[in-house]
């Protein structure tokens, strides 16, 4: 039923997200090709170049805010379609289908990031064509890749626990956000008035409280630890890895009581 539910959830997230992914695409593309036109132009004549030079740098200008506006759409509906399909007129369908509120949950967090994770995707593949077999001074992706893979075999090297855990701490904090909002739209609809304000002032305190405990109140803790324990470091980030896993599953079973045992008294 999750996988059902996601094929739902999916489609209506990439009816959107698609088209800015190939408007993103297609500014690379444009890009691309007119900054080898634009080094070839100035290699030959610098004033016959500085009018496409121009054209260019407005195109790439368009190409960044592109890639911004695609990042927050699949941040953005992904969060907005949580919320309009469970606390709106559309909630009374969603939760009359035959479906517990953990496969809801689990559908809309898998969905949302995938759809993140596609943004992601089109973002660096778009800048690899931006920037790829480019002519001149511009950045050659053999190199980048190179340098890249020598700089994760020298981490790796050194310490290749630490990389393990910087993985499992992003796999962790990406989550973190999502759930963060779940909860706070869901418990801003116990009030009856200024709700969107409730639910953006319950965010920003469970966002700010978390971080407060995360950074300000365990760094006198980890500063012991450096001074005093051999491999505090790894000690460390397995703390903030199972601090953080303990909110994305604080912040699940939140969610799912109220979906639960509270929706069908919100007014």
């Amino acid at each position: 039923m999750v996988g059902k539910l996601m094929k739902h959830e999916l489609y209506a997230l990439f009816r959107i997200i698609l088209w800015i992914s190939i408007a993103v695409v297609l500014f690379a593309v444009i890009s691309r090709l007119l900054l080898s036109e634009t080094i070839v132009q100035t290699a030959g004549s610098a004033e016959a170049g500085v009018n496409l030079l121009l054209v260019t740098v407005l195109l790439i200008a368009f190409y960044m805010f592109s890639i911004g506006a695609l990042v927050i759409a699949a941040w953005a509906v992904s969060v907005s379609r949580f919320y309009k399909s469970l606390f709106t007129g559309e909630g009374y369908m969603t939760l009359a289908l035959p479906v517990t509120a953990d496969q809801i949950i689990w559908a809309k967090l898998l969905s949302a990031l995938i759809a993140m994770f596609y943004a992601a995707v089109v973002s660096v593949g778009s800048l690899f064509i931006l920037f790829a077999g480019t002519v001149g001074d511009a950045i050659d992706l053999g190199g980048l890749l190179e340098e890249l893979g020598a700089i994760i075999q020298e981490m790796t090297a050194v310490d290749a626990l630490l990389i393990v855990e910087e993985v499992l701490l992003c796999i962790v904090s990406i989550p973190m956000s999502i759930l963060l909002l779940y909860a706070g739209m869901s418990m801003g609809q116990f009030f009856t008035s200024h709700r969107t304000g409730m639910i953006l002032l319950i965010f920003g305190a469970l966002y700010i409280v978390v971080n407060v405990i995360s950074v300000v109140g365990v760094m006198p803790f980890f500063t012991y630890l450096e001074a005093n324990v051999a491999g505090a470091a790894h000690i460390i980030n397995w703390i903030r890895i199972a601090f953080i896993a303990a909110v994305d599953v604080g912040c699940f079973f939140l969610v799912r009581y109220i979906l639960r045992n509270k929706v069908n008294l919100i007014a």
